[in-house]
């Protein structure tokens, strides 16, 4: 019996279509075994999946499926953000434009996120404001706090910081409680109220519209790290600057006639906190600061004028800098494209340090293992939807550029995270 063709035949549709389609299944030895996974799979055969393989020194697309479509890439949007500051951007990011009179220095801000940032230290301007008079010219048009697409009651948590053409302070306020209650900036130490008890909801919790924060701590030695977006206006920056430069700070209508540039911090490390930690706010600001260098006020001029420049061969829609809108439209291959495009400009060092590494940093510390790492990529969530997007290191040396992109899914995004590592470490085998 066991000879007969029937149970050969048994065994190849076994082996062919129930094993690829079986979550334990952890090695798949050739190519066509990648195929037949990312067709026969329970997990990817429920939602909506893209993926592209791409080898970028042949110039051939190696896998695909649903490569042409369009998906939500979620914070895969920060990879086009991270081109467009590489391609508009110095070494070290513009943080204004200075015209200075005497003691008066007329400043138009370029949107610098790192002004004041608690995590960017050195911060080169502030020195060069002190114990001046400050007159700051602001653009005319309109810069909406939030961006296309938003969720409006999200305004209280830190993913979702207000734009602004001056931040200041990230703005956010940063509260500490280590015995003591520490507050930066300081100036919001007389607007917070301390409740001893079981938590309401939120651990610190202000009003859509004003700056005043209520922190709920469950007995009196709780130990706490809280950072809240602050209601932005130009009249707490003013208060903001002021308070820091021991400066008199107004506002003026009038462009400057003539100006140098002022430099902050380096525009690497920026890039890299940004995409290791899928920092909304530095990438929303960085694009601003990209746009407004370049000569732009309108962002979505600025986005399809970088588009046109890109020359990728499908379009997309691209509203944000973050990805927190779902307004975002892409494909895998346009995430291909624009990543070979940084693949040519970055040396791989560059590479490594920006991108998370899996099983190392960022957003990747705790996926896609291997010794050494094989795995250089960023992530993008929002509820149903996954994205992973980079680089991948094969055993033999290669270095293949791929997007993975999952929508409309009602499993655990683990479950998602697991079968696309079974196919990644397949390419990193089998290549």
């Amino acid at each position: 019996m066991k000879n007969h063709p029937f149970w050969h035949i048994a065994i190849f549709c076994v082996l062919v279509f129930i094993l690829p389609s079986c979550n334990s299944l952890r090695k798949l030895a050739t190519s066509r075994d990648i195929d037949t996974y990312l067709k026969q799979s329970e997990i990817f055969r429920k939602e909506f999946t893209g993926f592209a393989l791409y080898d970028p020194l042949s110039g051939k697309y190696l896998k695909t499926k649903n490569a042409d479509l369009y998906f939500t890439p979620a914070s895969n949007t920060k990879i086009l953000t991270t081109f467009a500051c590489l391609t508009s951007l110095p070494d070290s990011i513009p943080s204004f434009l200075a015209q200075r009179f005497a003691d008066t220095i007329r400043l138009e801000p370029l949107g610098d996120p790192t002004f004041l940032h608690t995590d960017f230290p050195t911060q080169p301007v502030i020195n060069k404001l002190k114990n001046k008079t400050l007159e700051i010219h602001l653009p005319e048009s309109e810069l909406t706090p939030f961006g296309p697409g938003w969720a409006w009651d999200d305004y209280q948590y830190s993913y979702q910081t207000e734009r602004s053409w001056m931040p200041i302070y990230g703005n956010e306020v940063r509260i500490f409680n280590r015995d003591t209650l520490s507050v930066v900036p300081a100036f919001f130490k007389d607007y917070i109220s301390l409740f001893v008890g079981e938590k309401p909801g939120s651990l610190v919790y202000r009003e859509r519209k004003f700056n005043l924060f209520n922190i709920w701590m469950e007995h009196d030695t709780s130990s706490f790290e809280r950072k809240i977006p602050f209601d932005y206006s130009h009249e707490l920056l003013a208060r903001l600057l002021s308070d820091t430069t021991n400066a008199g700070v107004s506002f003026s209508k009038t462009p400057l006639s003539s100006y140098n540039t002022l430099y902050n911090e380096a525009l690497i490390p920026a890039l890299t906190l940004m995409m290791q930690r899928s920092d909304n706010f530095l990438a929303e600001q960085l694009l601003i600061t990209a746009a407004r260098y370049s000569g732009y006020n309108n962002l979505d001029a600025f986005r399809n004028h970088l588009l046109s420049e890109w020359h990728l061969s499908s379009p997309i829609q691209w509203v944000d800098g973050s990805g927190l809108s779902r307004y975002n439209l892409f494909t895998p291959k346009s995430l291909v494209e624009v990543l070979s495009q940084i693949y040519g400009q970055l040396s791989w060092n560059e590479i490594e340090m920006i991108f998370p590494t899996g099983g190392a940093s960022g957003t990747l510390k705790n996926w896609y293992p291997g010794n050494p790492p094989y795995v250089f990529a960023k992530t993008g969530t929002l509820s149903n939807n996954h994205c992973l997007s980079g680089f991948i290191v094969t055993n033999s040396g290669r270095k293949l550029i791929f997007s993975f992109m999952n929508n409309n899914y009602l499993t655990p995004v683990s479950a998602v995270k697991a079968e696309m590592q079974t196919v990644l470490e397949a390419i990193r085998d089998a290549y």
